[in-house]
């Protein structure tokens, strides 16, 4: 595929994620899934005009802008995480009723972010020129860390001791 084919299809998957987070968000009762969800939605509307921008110059000049000319900006998702469990935090107001929907929302919104991992490592794996590789590269490590951020919210509204000790753990074993 050339970077604009690569572009158009990368487009669609944000579209489509961030409609999914969106809905997922809104029908979310616990705050800390409902603020995750709220979060992804907002970063795959920055990596669509991101795409949107490539797309734009690839099929001006037939060549992927560098990735230092775009307007990409690297998401530090650990100050994130806490920013998300911070003001999760704040919103509860006593005890959280358990969410079975969330199950299959962490679900699909996994198997979202998987199936960018693997297209944007295949694109990755695929192409020689450099500046498409930084991009792939840029893109595909966006999404390991949205795909950590599942993981550990998840993790924490299922088994919330074990999320606890498992976050302590270094001051134990020192």
């Amino acid at each position: 595929m050339d970077v604009c084919e690569v572009m158009q299809k990368a487009i669609e998957m944000e579209n489509e994620s961030e409609r999914f987070y969106s809905t997922a968000a809104a029908n979310a009762s616990n705050p800390l899934a409902r603020r995750t969800f709220e979060a992804l939605a907002g970063w795959e509307t920055q990596h669509k005009k991101l795409l949107e921008s490539v797309y734009v110059t690839a099929e001006a000049t037939d060549s992927c802008p560098a990735l230092e000319e775009l307007d990409a900006e690297q998401i530090q998702m650990i100050e994130q995480a806490k920013s998300i469990f911070k003001g999760a935090l704040q919103d509860v107001k006593g005890a959280l009723e358990p969410d079975p929907t969330l199950d299959d929302a962490y679900a699909t919104a996994m198997a979202k972010e998987r199936g960018a991992i693997e297209f944007y490592k295949g694109q990755l794996e695929e192409t020689t020129a450099e500046a498409e590789r930084e991009l792939y590269g840029f893109l595909l490590d966006q999404e390991r860390g949205h795909l950590s951020l599942l993981a550990t919210t998840e993790e924490y509204l299922n088994d919330t001791k074990y999320w606890h000790f498992k976050e302590e753990m270094w001051m134990v074993t020192g």
